[in-house]
């Protein structure tokens, strides 16, 4: 995936006079804006400036975006804004996963230097998810992200067509990204401030099923929805990379199993059936799908296939605390493109378990929520959410993410999280307002009373 470039940038100050403008506007931002507005000046941060902007200051490495999470978190405990906070599955698991990983890789490392790089790396993307759990909550904190990333996807869509007829990346001058857009197999790749052309599209690709919910919910002008599809759209094919296609394929069709929302189970156990029968009448192991997936003409799918089989055939090696070299496993190994083994090389077995139950309990956490409501908008809004976790479990076997992307990821997981969890204590708050108050001496009937459910307002 060619990470050699970006990491060129890592452990050393890297502060254009434009970047660091942008980040004082964006961290004065993030401390005087109203609450609703509190996550914006992130989001401009991951869309516009790339993550090789940073200042190292006594050999701790922080990159602009961890610098305005810190900020973000400043905002919180100055205005009180962690009141009712309430912690959920996924937010105990996400603490015991980042725990985990900083221990295991302290170990693996040999030393200090292994908890200052993790601890780094922890602060900002779990620090993003709990900046997603605070500031973003419900239907309308995420109508106005897309908003604003539907706004910002014109201008940046042109950028990558400026991009594509000229060979030139204008956000080559903050560093971290080539001045020269790759060519693979003659195509351009183009990524703008993303730290690769996979990273750029996926990011965007992401934002399609929150788009989607609320284009079927009714819930925008239809016309201005239809112009940032097309920008968004237009930048993931300006990448001219096969995972961030697939994931808008992904993502499509997983919206489109709405309309069997109820019967979700089976389909769950249809689909794991189906992969453990493909699995033993396969010649080869069933992920070895992975290697025949071509979208573009130019992918590096039977990498991601061996990738897979040798984590497999060296679980040994791995399973307790990691390990640090996985380029003796294979010719080019030592680029992991998949989260997964990504997770298991960081952190072991464990590490690897606690990052797909995070992940699941995500999923859990959503359906509880979806079977709450009886609000067509609120099950729409919930399914996008469902649908883009969808898509970064499946874009996780194909890429592992690094750059302005793990923010982002982790700052869309914690929103999935409150979203849910705000329908769950709407829903159950009316349950409760709902239900006659008990009469002396009578019998209460809490199997009716409990699916008495009053319809949130849109």
């Amino acid at each position: 995936m060619r990470r050699g470039f970006f990491e060129e940038w890592a452990n050393q100050t890297n502060a254009h006079p434009l970047g660091v403008t942008i980040l004082v506007l964006c961290v004065i931002a993030v401390l005087l804006v109203r609450r609703q507005y509190a996550i914006f000046p992130l989001l401009i941060l991951i869309i516009a400036i790339p993550s090789a902007q940073r200042v190292v200051l006594l050999t701790l490495d922080f990159s602009f975006i961890r610098i305005l999470v810190i900020a973000g978190f400043l905002r919180a405990f100055l205005k009180n804004e962690f009141r009712g906070f309430k912690f959920q599955l996924p937010d105990k698991l996400i603490i015991w996963w980042m725990v985990w990983g900083i221990i295991a890789y302290t170990i693996l490392k040999g030393g200090f230097d292994g908890t200052i790089t993790r601890t780094g790396y922890m602060m900002e993307v779990v620090g993003a998810y709990f900046l997603g759990r605070i500031y973003i909550n419900n239907f309308f904190d995420v109508k106005r992200i897309i908003t604003l990333l539907g706004i910002a996807s014109i201008p940046m869509f042109m950028l990558f067509l400026n991009e594509r007829f000229t060979s030139k990346n204008l956000f080559s001058v903050f560093g971290g990204v080539p001045e020269w857009t790759l060519i693979r197999d003659g195509r351009l790749r183009c990524q703008g401030p993303f730290s690769h052309p996979i990273m750029a599209g996926v990011f965007w690709a992401n934002l399609l099923p929150w788009v989607g919910a609320l284009w079927f919910s009714k819930s925008m002008n239809k016309g201005l929805l239809t112009i940032y599809v097309i920008c968004i759209i237009g930048i993931v094919f300006n990448t001219a990379s096969s995972t961030p296609v697939m994931a808008i394929i992904f993502g499509a069709f997983g919206f489109g199993f709405i309309i069997f929302r109820k019967y979700m189970t089976y389909v769950q156990w249809g689909l794991l059936g189906s992969l453990i029968f493909l699995h033993l009448v396969m010649a080869k192991p069933v992920w070895h799908i992975i290697a025949r997936l071509n979208v573009v003409g130019s992918s590096t799918g039977w990498h991601r296939y061996h990738l897979i089989d040798k984590a497999v055939e060296n679980f040994g090696e791995w399973w307790l605390i990691g390990t640090t070299n996985t380029a003796r496993w294979g010719n080019g190994l030592g680029d992991v493109t998949n989260q997964y083994v990504l997770e298991a090389v960081r952190g072991g077995l464990l590490g690897v378990v606690l990052f797909i139950v995070l992940l699941g309990s995500v999923f859990w956490l959503l359906g509880k929520a979806m079977r709450c409501t009886r609000n067509r908008t609120e099950i729409i809004m919930l399914w996008g959410s469902g649908t883009m976790l969808f898509t970064n479990v499946l874009s996780f076997f194909a890429a592992s993410y690094f750059g302005q992307l793990n923010a982002a990821f982790f700052l869309f997981l914690g929103a999935s999280v409150s979203l849910a969890a705000t329908t769950i204590r709407a829903a159950t708050t009316a349950r409760r307002q709902a239900a006659p108050p008990l009469e002396t001496g009578s019998i209460s009937k809490p199997a009716i009373a409990g699916n008495v459910r009053q319809p949130l307002d849109n």
